[in-house]
């Protein structure tokens, strides 16, 4: 994973108005980095430099990206980005190639933000994503804007910024070593999802307080977790192409009917609707 990185990322077009070692300036509500990443490319993020009170919001396109962050562990898939509060360190993996926009929102207007004061994953807008792209054009696009504009833009940004649907994509982590190496294996081999005490035994503890373990350190029941686990891990199975029958077996179903029926339960549609949303 990336972490504490560059802003822009290594080999990107930096923004025409922003040198390579500059911070965006407090004159601008947001300023944005927009293109292409791939796996191992450093995710832009502000330099140390910027100083306290800068925040962000990561956007993921065409792809899949997993964020850790506030001892939280976050899967974003096509379409949906993370907010990330003042103050917060996050390490950011990508899945392959990707769309990638980073919004950098300057001190003096982060208080204004209705955010929450924790990471949240945010489902992005067609109107965010333009945004982004008119703030940071295409190589070989000839339109400049002008700051005004470029102001104009980034109030629009947090206008839709605190709109946008937040989804609960996130996936509690502890620092309990036995939850911790469950936790692990379990992100490994998913099928093993469906049998606690099995789980327990290789870890040499008991399902009786591993069960207790998760109600405790994660504010959610083993059955809870577990089903967590398997959707967003089905998130990232079916925006790569997999089908439900071989997720199913993956994931620890008894068969693809239960896999789909699950995945209705947490997210309102199949998966194939799921993958084909607008």
């Amino acid at each position: 994973m990336t972490k504490d990185v560059d802003f822009p990322p290594n080999g990107a077009r930096p923004d025409p108005e922003m040198p390579a070692t500059a911070t965006p300036t407090r004159a601008m509500p947001a300023r944005v980095w927009s293109g292409t990443l791939d796996i191992g490319d450093r995710v832009p993020r502000p330099e140390p430099s910027a100083g306290p009170g800068w925040a962000q919001a990561l956007f993921c396109f065409d792809g899949l990206m997993r964020v850790e962050a506030a001892k939280g562990r976050w899967f974003i898939p096509d379409r949906f980005g993370i907010w990330l509060p003042v103050g917060t360190t996050a390490e950011v993996e990508l899945a392959g190639r990707v769309e990638f926009q980073s919004f950098l929102f300057a001190p003096r207007f982060v208080d204004r933000l209705d955010m929450p004061p924790e990471p949240t994953v945010l489902r992005a807008t067609p109107l965010m994503r333009g945004i982004g792209r008119r703030l940071m054009p295409e190589p070989g696009d000839t339109t400049v804007l002008s700051a005004a504009e470029k102001r104009r833009l980034g109030w629009v940004a947090l206008d839709e910024l605190s709109r946008l649907e937040r989804p609960d994509l996130h996936l509690p982590s502890s620092g309990d070593p036995r939850l911790s190496r469950v936790m692990a294996r379990l992100l490994q081999r998913p099928a093993e999802a469906n049998n606690l005490a099995r789980l327990a035994a290789k870890i040499g503890s008991s399902e009786r307080t591993l069960s207790r373990l998760f109600q405790q350190k994660t504010g959610l029941s083993w059955r809870e977790w577990r089903d967590r686990l398997r959707f967003v891990l089905a998130i990232e199975g079916v925006q790569m192409g997999c089908s439900s029958t071989e997720l199913a077996h993956r994931l620890g179903y008894s068969g693809t009917s239960a896999f789909v029926a699950a995945f209705r339960r947490q997210s309102g549609m199949t998966p194939g609707e799921w993958r084909h949303r607008a």
